[in-house]
């Protein structure tokens, strides 16, 4: 049996601001630099065969910690990036919902139905989950323990799918910076074990950031 963690990158600016961040490649902030390390210290006795992480910079640097740590390279990968937000991206809630308050209300009520400007659905990232998971297992197996470090929306998307979730029920999941989500990989059957354990960061965290890329 393998294990696979999927992991939240750390706090960003945009995180503390409550902006959209999407595909802006925004770094860590000091606080995100501070969850990585205890990030890295809450899997440092965890056995890890490999780590793969959004090739975006906060995933990255949230991933350097542990990979040095276990001694082993992190393997970035483009279909882990964040979602697609198009229009959005830089702008704070209430900004969205002035200027588009009917996509705002299907973003907070209906993800799965929710169409952003320029951006990308749910499903297309849903499409890509999928394919992220294809590539990683068809390379490294269901025996590994494997770390995947990306973005909020990513895994409320994995978590969604692994349970057999609607879309729509997106926002049910809390997905906290470098909160660990726990899966159990029997042969390629999923079992979520644990969800959303940030319980190492507490002193970092302040305000919950539920939903901000």
């Amino acid at each position: 049996m393998g294990k696979i963690y999927l992991i939240r990158h750390g706090e960003t600016d945009s995180n503390k601001g409550h902006r959209f961040q999407g595909r802006m490649n925004m770094p860590l902030n000091a606080r995100g630099m501070q969850q990585a390390e205890l990030l890295t210290n809450f899997l440092r006795d965890k056995k890890i065969d490999k780590i793969y992480c959004s090739s975006m910079l906060r995933a990255c640097m949230t991933a350097a910690p542990l990979a040095l740590a276990k001694n082993m390279s992190y393997t970035p990968l483009d279909l882990l990036q964040e979602v697609s937000f198009g229009d959005w991206e830089g702008l704070g809630y209430g900004e969205i919902t002035e200027r588009w308050p009917k996509e705002m209300e299907a973003f907070l009520t209906r993800p799965g139905e929710w169409i952003p400007p320029h951006g990308e659905s749910f499903h297309d990232v849903e499409r890509r989950c999928q394919q992220a998971f294809d590539y990683i297992f068809a390379r490294e197996g269901h025996e590994k323990n494997i770390a995947i470090i990306s973005h909020g929306g990513i895994v409320r998307v994995q978590l969604c799918m692994i349970l057999g979730m609607p879309l729509n029920n997106l926002w049910k999941i809390s997905v906290h910076n470098v909160s660990v989500s726990t899966v159990n990989d029997w042969q390629g059957n999923m079992v979520v074990e644990v969800i959303n354990d940030a319980h190492f960061a507490k002193q970092t965290n302040g305000s919950i950031n539920w939903m901000h890329k």
